[in-house]
């Protein structure tokens, strides 16, 4: 059976085929989250930041424990920058899209970042975040 807002708000009375059918909506939103959260390449900490919950909460709705609200429905779009209507569109298939894999060079680098001091781990960030901000600025022609 495809869920649709419709069908599950239809669905949802005393009975409990509407309590299952809103637990199967509620899953089916969790793993619609999940799969564009980590498109966007968001650990559940970093999603919460963005939502301003905490990280337990992200996990709650991925899983389907949590009834997604309006409110929390446009934060999330909001924050993973789709519009809200493919968020909720579950009866829609989720694209099957290859993770990308991260350069190995850039993986070796970020290992012997971490070995330094905390100080000079601090000074080197400071100046890679410099770097890509000019990097991600427009150009003046």
């Amino acid at each position: 059976m495809t869920f649709t807002l419709a069908a599950v708000m239809a669905l949802n009375g005393n009975g409990t085929k509407g309590k299952d059918s809103a637990k199967a909506w509620n899953r089916a939103l969790g793993r619609r989250l999940a799969h564009f959260r980590k498109m966007r390449g968001y650990s559940q900490r970093e999603m919460a930041r963005r939502v301003s919950v905490v990280q337990v909460v992200v996990s709650d709705y991925e899983v389907g424990k949590l009834r997604l609200s309006a409110e929390m429905a446009s934060r999330f779009a909001a924050a993973l920058d789709v519009p809200i209507q493919e968020l909720l569109q579950i009866a829609k298939p989720l694209p099957v899209e290859t993770p990308r894999k991260p350069n190995r060079r850039v993986l070796q680098r970020l290992e012997k970042i971490e070995r330094l001091p905390r100080r000079k781990q601090e000074a080197l960030l400071t100046t890679i975040d410099a770097f890509l901000q000019t990097a991600e600025s427009p150009r003046a022609s």
